[in-house]
């Protein structure tokens, strides 16, 4: 497993090795369940450290992160992680507010999807003649 620093995992450690892993054991519909459920948990590990609460100076998670991760579907979905991401941004936007800070963590995208929604002036212009496969997520 992955060295731990400071009550901390790497998350590019991490997913390296199970994405090693993976690719020399690819996972299909006939794989075990429970095989599956940590690949997913692998997933929300790689998206809750590195996308929605990463930090712009390390790409290291808290354990206690992985508390939360590795508890039950059930009590995962209790969290309100709305709010969580949220709090989030207020917390680097203030940080960015300051003089010294020259750059705003990763999270700052969600800050512009929302505003390309509530602004759409400041939204790239669409364009008609994207082929989006029919069953295509993005396709409206």
């Amino acid at each position: 497993m992955p060295p731990m620093r400071k009550h901390q995992v790497s998350i590019t450690r991490l997913t390296k090795y199970f994405r090693d892993h993976y690719d020399s054991h690819p996972l299909t519909e006939e794989s075990p369940e429970d095989e599956k459920e940590r690949y997913a948990r692998v997933y929300l590990i790689g998206m809750i450290g590195g996308v929605f609460f990463s930090k712009k100076s390390s790409n290291l998670l808290s354990c206690g992160w992985l508390r939360i991760i590795f508890s039950s579907w059930e009590e995962m979905g209790e969290y309100s992680w709305a709010s969580a991401c949220l709090a989030m941004i207020y917390n680097n936007l203030c940080n960015a507010s300051l003089k010294a800070v020259r750059e705003v963590n990763d999270a700052i995208f969600i800050v512009q999807f929302w505003a390309w929604e509530h602004m759409p002036w400041l939204a790239p212009a669409q364009r008609p003649d994207r082929d989006w496969p029919i069953d295509h997520p993005l396709k409206r």
